[in-house]
């Protein structure tokens, strides 16, 4: 599971880097046999302090970012959607160039400094250096800006585990998921980012015994016709095509969601047909205000009427398809559900 909040540093700009390394190595001294020596010690001391901090940071940001080998998931899918690629590859591929001609121009100038025979032959090299590996720090600008703009785009990936079994709930607002999720859940669901819906997915888990699967409501993303989307938003949409083994489809019954049972069935037909592969549960929500005659599952998220029952073919589900092959707890063990 890539967690890119903890693996991506800060993109420090190049006055920045710059300042860093300069500022630290001004600090350091040394000794000699006499002041030549001493200052000759000094000026090389520095000089690959210097080579090493800018070479440390450029090599950081090059590995700190995933990388991409053509795999298809949940999180690269996500990646491609939000970063253009092969920018991102371009940038690090300089920035790896930059922190080497860094570490080449370290080792030329420390020869050169040592080899020096008087103080201004020495000053000029150790100046030399300090110029050329700023020219090169400056060069990456556009690079870094790339890391920087990147760094922010992926911190709306949310962070979700790939290996373990996940439902996806489906329908339009107002029809009880969020209820239905914090019902399932073991533990209080967690919100997380997503790209193109300021409200972000709400994350649950469901244990039974030492065993999981993972419960996702997608607010904003799977609540309107996926036909309403532009390209851009609905391939991030998709994305969850590589996350989803159950997509459960809440309708609402009622109509106190503000949505006709014809809206609800349109938008099920959408999610049908975007989703052929994903294995699709319907049920009918709000069992304790009204119960139709269909043959859908009927659930109430509010009282935890059916969540059991649910829960239980979510688990045989999971079972027979074994994503997971820890889930074979005994289904009779899934009892009651978190109370709201």
């Amino acid at each position: 599971m890539l967690n890119f909040r903890k693996r991506l540093p800060t993109i420090m700009m190049p006055q920045e880097i710059l300042d860093k390394a300069f500022l630290r190595v001004s600090k350091i001294d040394a000794t000699g046999d006499s002041k030549f020596d001493m200052i000759k010690n000094k000026s090389t001391a520095r000089v690959n302090a210097a080579g090493d901090i800018v070479h440390s940071i450029l090599l950081n940001y090059n590995r700190a970012f995933p990388s991409v080998n053509k795999r298809e998931g949940f999180t690269v899918e996500l990646m491609c959607v939000l970063i253009d690629m092969d920018q991102l590859k371009r940038s690090l591929s300089k920035l790896e160039w930059g922190a080497e001609k860094v570490q080449e121009l370290r080792k030329e100038y420390d020869r050169r400094i040592k080899a020096a025979r008087d103080l201004d032959e020495l000053d000029s090299a150790r100046k030399e250096f300090y110029g050329r590996t700023s020219s090169i720090v400056w060069r990456m600008e556009p690079h870094l800006k790339t890391l920087a703009k990147a760094r922010e785009e992926l911190r709306k990936i949310p962070l979700v585990d790939e290996e373990i079994p996940t439902m996806v709930i489906a329908g339009f607002p107002n029809v009880g998921k969020s209820q239905l999720v914090e019902r399932i859940s073991t533990a209080k669901p967690k919100i997380a980012p997503y790209p193109f819906t300021t409200q972000g997915i709400c994350i649950g888990h469901k244990t039974v015994g030492w065993r999981k699967f993972q419960v996702i409501d997608t607010p904003g993303l799977l609540d309107r016709p996926l036909e309403e989307r532009n390209s851009i938003e609905l391939q991030a949409i998709l994305a969850l095509k590589y996350l989803a083994d159950l997509i459960v489809f809440v309708i609402d019954p009622t109509g106190t969601a503000g949505y006709t049972l014809e809206q609800q069935e349109r938008l099920l037909a959408s999610v049908k047909q975007n989703f052929p592969d994903v294995h699709l549960l319907v049920v009918e929500n709000k069992a304790d205000i009204l119960r139709t005659d269909s043959d859908r599952r009927k659930i109430s998220a509010l009282s935890g009427e059916g969540i059991p029952e649910l829960l239980e073919e979510i688990m045989v589900f999971f079972k027979e398809n074994e994503k997971d092959s820890l889930l074979s707890e005994p289904i009779d063990r899934i009892s009651n559900s978190r109370p709201l």
